[in-house]
């Protein structure tokens, strides 16, 4: 019995891998995107909250109810992406600390010296980031 492939059988098991891979990153950038959708929602409406709400508390609580759209963000996401591609990682590690980056310096700049500047425009750049950072992610 033959185990080696034929030229042209090897030939049509890579392309159906490249077939496979293919499914499984277009699988996995929906959730994704997702994803970062609701984190950035989240962030932004607690950014929002920061800006306008003079009371910290009431801030805090806004911001944490924001936050918790992450989490079934995140189920979401490793219920239904089928794969972890290096494209998932680079986003994720492009998104993520810009948007851990921009939320700090907005909660540090208003700490420091509270207006509704600072927050609002962090909140509004990453509305604007997010489609930008998302259409990467979708790219082909």
């Amino acid at each position: 019995m033959e185990t080696t492939p034929t030229p042209q059988q090897a030939d049509e098991l890579l392309a159906q891998v490249d077939a496979s891979q293919k499914q499984a990153r277009t699988h996995d950038s929906w959730p994704l995107v997702t994803m970062l959708f609701v984190l950035t929602a989240g962030i932004s409406v607690g950014l929002v909250a920061i800006g306008i709400i003079d009371d910290d508390t009431t801030q805090l609580i806004i911001f944490g109810a924001g936050l918790a759209w992450l989490v079934p963000a995140m189920i979401v996401y490793l219920v239904k992406a089928l794969s972890w591609s290096r494209r998932s990682t680079a986003l994720l590690l492009t998104w993520l600390p810009l948007t851990v980056l921009v939320t700090l310096a907005a909660i540090i700049t208003d700490s420091i010296s509270p207006g509704p500047v600072v927050p609002l425009a962090a909140a509004a750049f990453l509305w604007i980031a997010s489609p930008v950072i998302a259409l990467i992610g979708l790219r082909r």
